[in-house]
């Protein structure tokens, strides 16, 4: 059974995905008028809402609804990217390899406090709290690594295996080669108004490599660097190999794109990517 706790935040978040009938809708809009405690639940909510969609638990309507009554204001678009890049860096970190010697000496590592820490269901004021905590590490990891967030969020994007290119057909695919190899110019074109939430880069090598070799990529746009990201695998494909960069539309806005490639064990080594967002 659930308290009545868990049912007004459920009622909540149905209130705030526009998910009620209108008189539904009213009454709770009385409660917020008249029950101080309300905000604060709303606010609950409104976490809870956010983690429930990072976490696929919503359903397709429910998804719908979220990005075209919840996700409109720019305070919930910055929440939802806190929320999201705090995850994306505490999965990393609870990740790393103990290996590492930072982990050598410590008895118990800080990555393995995370991954505990996260494993546990204290949503969502209290794992808030705890994001507020790991956002100030966060904050001197990325100067002493010299990474920015988006840089830090788009690396946790490809960690992934990117092998099964089935499982990525329903996203806007771009194959590339570099500036070695002849291609058409409207196969180097991306229309921003019909790319998917996430966009597939599929980047031809020009060079044949049987070790496990690593490769940086750099992002230019207009000629000033968005971001660059290291230790990025490559796959083979019935005509050769290959680099696959999945990165989120919403860095892709229109202009004039290259992706730098080079190989990690030959920095001089360069391959250039040709592309226009229209």
């Amino acid at each position: 059974m659930h308290s009545n706790g868990e049912k007004n935040i459920k009622d909540y978040k149905q209130y705030l995905l526009g998910n009620l009938s209108p008189p539904e809708s009213e009454a709770i809009d009385w409660q917020i008028i008249s029950d101080a405690d309300s905000e604060e639940k709303l606010l609950w909510a409104e976490s809870d809402l956010i983690e429930d969609y990072l976490d696929e638990t919503l359903s397709s309507n429910e998804i719908e609804l979220f990005k075209s009554n919840f996700l409109v204001s720019s305070e919930r678009i910055s929440q939802f990217k806190q929320i999201s890049l705090m995850r994306n860096y505490a999965r990393r970190a609870a990740t790393k390899s103990v290996s590492e010697k930072a982990c050598e000496t410590a008895p118990e590592s800080f990555s393995a406090k995370l991954k505990n820490f996260f494993s546990l269901n204290w949503r969502p004021l209290t794992a808030v709290s705890a994001l507020v905590v790991v956002g100030i590490f966060a904050a001197f990891y990325l100067t002493a690594n010299n990474q920015t967030a988006s840089e830090i969020e788009y690396a946790a994007l490809n960690q992934k295996d990117l092998s099964n290119l089935e499982e990525y057909k329903p996203l806007t695919n771009l194959s590339l080669m570099s500036g070695v190899f002849r291609d058409s110019g409207d196969s180097r074109k991306l229309a921003q108004s019909k790319l998917t939430e996430k966009v597939l880069f599929r980047l031809a090598l020009p060079v044949q490599s049987n070790a496990p070799d690593k490769f940086a990529a750099e992002l230019v746009k207009d000629g000033k660097t968005v971001f660059t990201l290291n230790n990025l695998p490559f796959y083979t494909n019935p005509n050769g190999q290959e680099l696959r960069l999945l990165l989120p539309s919403t860095v892709l806005k229109k202009g004039t794109y290259q992706l730098k490639l080079t190989k990690q064990s030959a920095p001089e080594s360069l391959f250039v990517y040709n592309f226009t967002v229209e």
